[in-house]
């Protein structure tokens, strides 16, 4: 019979095992990596979302539409980056890859903070 880790009918190993997790998560340097992690995750979302592209096309006075407007005028290409960009975001498929690559931008932030030892 193979040994058990926790007795899950025993509340007492939860309770000791929530509160040693919960003393871990309190310390400092580790409430800084996951702030720093939180914050840059945020922002690069809210960055990515800012830009213009939504789900009724190009945001009026974004700059989005001032790059439109700069680089196209009345003719935006078909099968561009722009034109995929709008469609993207359109059809509602834009923010995983941004979510994803505000993840990944989050977790080197995240990794600098830890090996830098900030909130040591």
């Amino acid at each position: 019979m193979a040994p058990v880790l926790f007795d899950w009918n025993n509340g007492s190993q939860l309770l000791e095992l929530m509160d040693s997790f919960t003393q871990w998560l309190s310390q400092p340097h580790v409430l800084a990596v996951i702030m720093a992690w939180a914050v840059t995750f945020t922002a690069v979302c809210t960055l990515i979302l800012c830009l213009g592209f939504g789900p009724a096309g190009i945001g009026a006075g974004t700059m989005a539409a001032a790059f439109q407007s700069f680089m196209y005028g009345a003719f935006t290409p078909a099968g561009g980056i722009f034109a995929t960009l709008t469609s993207m975001a359109m059809l509602g498929t834009m923010m995983p890859p941004a979510a994803i690559l505000a993840a990944v931008i989050a977790t080197v932030v995240a990794i600098f903070v830890g090996v830098s030892g900030i909130g040591r």
